[in-house]
């Protein structure tokens, strides 16, 4: 009498603790006996808390590329309120365009907060989705701080004192999220080295843009007398090409130290 072969079947049983802090896909995954998941606690679905509302991702493409928008946003009240402020030809030539580009990024300022108020976080390596917990979240941070003060109506007060773009200096402390945006450029290209250098290279510029619109401003403060200062604008000096490339001149000797060096005698110099 022939015995009977019986073919056994394992049962594939995945541990419960590696499959919740796994970072594999685990819809294509069989369980071949149910009955034995029962009293097995499940791996965390993300989306068990998720409300309906858009949540967004703290480093996924949307917010790298918002963050782009909003660096272009900071960049622009770094870079062109102190010009503006300093040769009042390039303010005065067109006054709406300057207060549609004010009112633009300024929106974008208003819509970053809405976006840091809908940003998921990490809690013990889990996305948080909940709403009540994002918002708790943000309202207790330091930057919301921040974010409302680079929002302080201080333009409201051009209706008195008269125009003066650098009064919109309270901007500049949004460049926090500038800083947010690099390190995710950094860490999605394959020359993180690059960026350090136009970073830094930008950050040079920056200040003999700054060290120029000084110069220019205590010139005319000084009413342009003295061998250091900004002839007076009269004829081809007062150009305002002609103002800003000679004051980025200048500002370019002291910021290298170089000094003693004959002024240009025209913009191509």
């Amino acid at each position: 009498m022939q015995s009977t072969k019986k073919t056994k079947h394992t049962l594939n049983r995945e541990d419960s603790f590696l499959r919740k802090f796994s970072t594999r896909n685990h819809q294509n995954v069989q369980n071949t006996s149910q009955s034995t998941d029962e009293g097995v606690p499940r791996a965390y679905d993300s989306s068990e808390k998720y409300d309906g509302r858009l949540v967004i991702q703290h480093d996924g493409n949307f917010m790298f590329y918002w963050l782009g928008v909003v660096t272009v946003s900071v960049l622009y009240n770094v870079w062109t309120p102190i010009a503006r402020e300093a040769f009042k030809e390039i303010q005065e030539g067109c006054y709406p365009c300057w207060f549609s580009f004010d009112a633009i990024f300024d929106i974008i300022y208003i819509l970053d907060i809405i976006v840091q108020f809908r940003t998921g976080y990490l809690d013990q390596g889990l996305m948080v989705y909940d709403s009540k917990k994002l918002r708790e979240r943000y309202t207790k941070s330091k930057v919301i701080y921040v974010d409302f003060l680079s929002l302080l109506p201080l333009d409201l007060l051009q209706l008195v004192i008269g125009v003066h773009p650098m009064i919109r200096f309270p901007r500049f402390l949004k460049v926090y999220r500038t800083f947010r945006f690099l390190h995710m450029l950094e860490s999605r290209t394959a020359y993180p080295n690059l960026i350090r250098v136009i970073n830094l290279t930008h950050i040079l510029f920056l200040g003999a843009h700054w060290f120029a619109a000084f110069y220019y401003m205590i010139s005319e403060a000084e009413d342009f007398k003295g061998d250091w200062a900004y002839p007076k604008p009269v004829g081809d000096f007062a150009d305002v090409n002609r103002k800003y490339l000679r004051s980025l001149f200048w500002s370019t000797l002291t910021l290298t130290t170089i000094g003693d060096l004959p002024p240009p005698d025209n913009n191509n110099e």
